[in-house]
């Protein structure tokens, strides 16, 4: 496993297409069980390793330490569910970069604890929003991402014009 003190980080590429260093959000979202700072640092991840639809290498090696941090702090968000969702979605459907081999095994990884992670808290969910999150993310670690992605995209408004039709 890479480690949040591996070089690599430095050198990775984010939503933007330039250099972001996501090991220092990761550090502080890892020390920090204040939730107005976890929401702010969410809001960081979101921005900058996500960027209307594009993400890059920091992205994917975000995934398996995001899980590996949510699992050790209990942080069973909607943010990390539907980010973690989002970016393998745009790994797949997006004209992003692929994933080099290396870092493959880390990736895949990252998914099967991620998928652990909601299989052991679907039945403490109370919202719609970390629901329908879950249920993205789920899809998404089983490679059904056009699933994943119409999932996450079904609100409220949107479910009751598709349920019109239907």
């Amino acid at each position: 496993m890479i480690t949040l003190d591996d070089r690599v980080w430095k050198e990775l590429k984010g939503g933007y297409k330039s250099a972001y260093d996501v090991s220092v959000p990761l550090r502080q979202l890892e020390a920090t069980k204040d939730k107005k700072e976890i929401e702010n640092i969410y809001q960081e991840l979101w921005n900058e390793l996500h960027h209307q639809g594009d993400v890059d290498l920091a992205s994917y090696l975000a995934v398996p330490q995001l899980v590996r941090i949510a699992k050790t702090n209990n942080l069973f968000d909607w943010n990390l569910l539907a980010l973690c969702a989002t970016i393998e979605q745009q790994r797949q459907l997006g004209q992003n970069p692929g994933l080099p081999k290396l870092y493959g095994q880390y990736y895949q990884d990252g998914l099967s604890e991620l998928k652990k992670f909601i299989i052991d808290n679907i039945d403490s969910i109370k919202d719609e929003i970390t629901f329908r999150s879950a249920l993205s993310a789920l899809a998404a670690c089983n490679q059904h991402i056009k699933l994943s992605k119409a999932i996450i995209e079904m609100s409220d408004d949107v479910l009751d014009e598709f349920l019109e039709q239907y």
